[in-house]
């Protein structure tokens, strides 16, 4: 079975023969696998950071907040961030192209470093919060390595994803180890882990600095392709595109929602501080392992059937989180919710780029960034209310019910048309 293919390919060839930008011969100068390959350090240092406020920030949060309620409200801010500058970098990436904006956005990360260890260092909330929101920022911009990753091989996007994503492994493996093990090395806990985000920070900017130039060249559009391409009512009328952000939406909220509601449930099920932290390590794993794998056989079984099965795994997510308090369903939920995270994000993500032609970037790719972040913003505000034993479970149900339907409908859709 062979990658879907779409719609957009005819408007690419449509716009090329009316003038447009060729963007075949930016691809060639760019060598789609070769860039891939630079991107994978862009993406070990993202998740080395985020690992850090995916580890600590919940547990930092209920030292910090006055009350507990208020725990998840740093984390919850990094999403509430990034929707907020969504469609900036969006804007950003259209008038600079994607490499000035790679170097730019991690700036956000030095500076929520060295913020985040301020408010731990005098005890602010409301700083630590100001800190954790401008993860977000950076989360914003480098949310486009993957779109950039795509366009530069579209005859292997879906396996230009997951070989990105699974570029976050060891990262994920390293960062909330070391969150952990250097946070006793200043005299207040936890403020030598956060500068660590901002260090981290400064290899990306320096990192993404050497990206090759021709690949603003991918996102800027020549004056003669500007305003071609389909209207947005026909764009978005396309299933693959819809069935694609419903699966991005699926995957963010389930994450972000048992992300942060997680470690705290985990201790208030008697689970200690280390056994949350490990957790979040399994979950990291999870979210980035198995693109080792799917990045080899994406291409034979489609697009779709990959987001399919993220929606299933993540039902065994939800049905672990239902269990209760024992350790195996714990470690099996966070586990599970990061595998299914992983294969319904590549998945969908892959259908959604192969659903717009270049000059239709701007028409499509903010607006998914969008929604799927206004889905993890009400999932991770929604975290503090289900932090506890009960709310654990009631939090696992929804998750079901939610995987249930967006894998229904994949399902169905395969059935209609034959990849």
């Amino acid at each position: 079975m062979t990658t879907d293919t779409s719609p957009a390919d005819d408007t690419t060839r449509a716009a090329t023969s009316t003038g447009a930008a060729d963007p075949t011969s930016t691809r060639a100068a760019l060598d789609g696998p070769r860039l891939v390959r630079k991107l994978l350090p862009a993406q070990t240092f993202l998740v080395l950071g985020s690992s850090v406020d995916l580890t600590l920030t919940g547990i930092v949060g209920v030292h910090l907040a006055p009350t507990r309620a208020l725990a998840t409200l740093p984390f919850s801010l990094i999403p509430v961030a990034t929707m907020a500058t969504t469609f900036a970098a969006s804007r950003l990436i259209g008038r600079v192209g994607y490499r000035r904006t790679f170097v730019l956005a991690p700036l956000a990360a030095v500076a929520a470093g060295v913020l985040s260890a301020a408010g731990v260092q005098w005890h602010a909330f409301w700083l630590f919060c100001v800190g954790t929101a401008l993860v977000g920022v950076y989360g914003a911009g480098a949310a486009y390595y993957g779109y950039a990753a795509a366009e530069a091989n579209p005859e292997t996007r879906a396996r230009a994803v997951t070989t990105l994503l699974a570029g976050g492994l060891v990262a994920a493996l390293a960062g909330p180890f070391l969150a952990t093990a250097v946070k006793d090395l200043t005299g207040t806990p936890y403020v030598a882990s956060y500068l660590m985000v901002a260090a981290f920070g400064v290899g990306a900017t320096a990192w993404n600095a050497r990206l090759p130039r021709a690949l603003d060249g991918l996102a800027v559009p020549s004056r003669a392709a500007q305003g071609t391409g389909r209207p947005p009512r026909v764009i978005w009328r396309q299933p693959p595109l819809l069935l694609g952000v419903a699966a991005r939406v699926l995957a963010g909220v389930s994450m972000t929602a048992m992300m942060t509601a997680g470690p705290i449930a985990g201790m208030a099920m008697g689970h200690s501080e280390g056994a949350a932290a490990f957790s979040v390590q399994l979950h990291m794993v999870g979210m980035f392992a198995p693109g080792l794998l799917v990045a080899r056989w994406i291409g034979r079984v489609g697009e779709r059937a990959v987001a399919l099965l993220g929606a299933g795994v993540l039902v065994v997510a939800g049905w672990a989180a239902t269990m209760g308090s024992p350790t195996w369903a714990f470690l099996l939920a966070m586990t599970a919710v990061g595998v299914g995270w992983n294969l319904a994000s590549s998945g969908g993500s892959a259908m959604v780029v192969g659903s717009y032609a270049p000059a239709e970037r701007g028409r499509v790719q903010p607006f998914v960034e969008l929604a799927a972040t206004v889905c993890q913003v009400v999932g991770s505000l929604s975290a503090g209310v289900l932090a506890t034993v009960h709310g654990w479970s009631r939090l696992g149900a929804g998750v079901v019910v939610l995987a249930v339907l967006v894998g229904g409908a994949l399902a169905r859709a395969g059935r209609r048309s034959p990849a």
